[in-house]
């Protein structure tokens, strides 16, 4: 198998396997304080086969519509998901953002279930995992709501939070020929016993973010414990979107998983470089 992965922040990142491309959780507008910036625009991918969402918050969806209308591509999300989108290109959020939006890309989204199993391609198979979202602890909710700057752009984060429900959540199994590959958007430590099929999984990606470090941290091993995967990939640990956003500190878990899980590679990924990943 070449599995190569392009991470650009949050849960955003393509899986490009050979010759097939899948996005997940497209979010490429960043604000102007975010860190990193991103350079890479839309307009760039042209080459995607299919677009895969876990939940429906802002941060796993804004450029959905733009490729289902300019680019053709289907996407695959909750009811719920489809719903933000179509409110989000119509300007019914945030009045300053607005595209065309025909109904030809409105049938390019497709709702799906957990039941479901999408191929995008001859040896490529996408299935839906029954997950959840992380419930924010005391730590990360009161380092926000006191913070200077969270007051000064209460009126704009008031209006990302009110407009994008969550709706139902998602993880993804990918399976290419013999190789499996299990990705959240969110990291949802509830309901294992649906993860135990995908035990010794070749590559698991989990979002970093969300609660204290030392929580973070347990959650995060509560899922490599059970499916022992041979490569773990941290991910949405970026300071994506302030004053809602930190740089998440990667070192407890670093040095946890090198204490307990020595055998497993732990893969971090570089902003905006298509990488080999290794299992």
């Amino acid at each position: 198998m070449t599995l190569k992965i392009t991470w650009f922040g949050t849960a955003c990142f393509i899986v490009h396997f050979d010759d097939v491309n899948i996005l997940f959780d497209p979010f490429f507008i960043r604000n102007e304080e975010a860190h990193p910036s991103i350079k890479t625009k839309p307009e760039n991918l042209d080459f995607l086969d299919a677009i895969f969402i876990t939940h429906a918050h802002f941060d796993h969806i804004t450029e959905a519509g733009w490729f289902a209308e300019n680019f053709n591509v289907p996407v695959y999300c909750s009811k719920t998901t489809k719903k933000n989108i179509i409110k989000w290109v119509n300007g019914e959020i945030i009045e300053d953002y607005s595209h065309k939006f025909s109904e030809r890309a409105e049938n390019n989204i497709h709702i799906i279930n957990n039941s479901n199993s999408i191929q995008v391609s001859d040896n490529v198979y996408v299935n839906p995992i029954e997950s959840c979202h992380i419930k924010f602890d005391a730590n990360t909710i009161l380092s926000r709501l006191f913070s200077w700057k969270f007051i000064k752009k209460l009126r704009t984060v008031s209006a990302y939070g009110r407009g994008f429900p969550l709706g139902k959540v998602f993880g993804y199994n990918i399976k290419y020929n013999n190789h499996n590959i299990v990705t959240f958007g969110s990291l949802c430590t509830e309901n294992l016993e649906v993860l135990e099929k995908y035990v010794n999984c070749d590559v698991l990606l989990i979002p970093y973010a969300g609660n204290s470090k030392k929580h973070l941290t347990e959650k995060t091993l509560k899922l490599v414990e059970l499916l022992n995967p041979k490569v773990l990939i941290p991910h949405h640990w970026d300071d994506f979107f302030p004053p809602i956003s930190r740089t998440e500190d990667l070192s407890p878990l670093l040095k946890t998983m090198e204490r307990n899980f020595p055998e497993i590679n732990v893969k971090i990924l570089s902003f905006e470089e298509k990488q080999e990943i290794n299992s």
